[in-house]
């Protein structure tokens, strides 16, 4: 197996994806000599598939896509939207061609209830990561879900916590 190194869209560009700025991630990356691009998915996923995958190709660079849960994603407070928003994510994904989804899939950054997280809202989140798993699989793509501080979190703030929800 041969070991790929990659960098971050974040690594030469706001964390707002446009046209022009994905397109110069892309040079950039290629340029560096890395193997592959983190592509982050913008909130609203106005992101043209189609050109995205011709530059990577273009460049010769492998991707993969992250995500973090906006606050009106927060999956205590709003699964369904949350699995909504997930499932699209994962059909942006599929349309790049591409196998692995990885971010902050649990919680929005920031979002705080001001009390630990309570059993019921562990039962929701294991609930929706549970149908979105399903989803994920069924376009071939692996999911991987980034456990964040307390400071950021309260909902998955550790690998222990990740996989108890697994």
């Amino acid at each position: 197996m041969k070991v790929k190194f990659g960098a971050s869209i974040l690594s030469w560009i706001p964390p707002k994806w446009t046209a022009e700025g994905g397109l110069y991630a892309i040079q950039k990356t290629a340029a560096a000599g890395f193997d592959l691009l983190e592509i982050l998915l913008p909130p609203s996923m106005d992101i043209d598939t189609q050109t995205v995958k011709k530059q990577l190709k273009d460049h010769n660079l492998e991707a993969v896509c992250t995500f973090n849960l906006p606050a009106s994603c927060h999956i205590p407070f709003y699964p369904k939207e949350a699995t909504l928003m997930m499932k699209t994510m994962l059909n942006k994904t599929a349309d790049l061609d591409l196998n692995f989804m990885g971010g902050v899939l649990h919680s929005g950054i920031g979002v705080f209830s001001g009390e630990p997280k309570t059993e019921k809202e562990e039962e929701t989140v294991c609930e929706v990561w549970a149908d979105v798993a399903d989803y994920a699989q069924k376009l071939g793509i692996t999911i991987g879900i980034e456990p964040i501080n307390r400071y950021e979190s309260y909902v998955c703030t550790g690998a222990e916590e990740t996989f108890a929800n697994d």
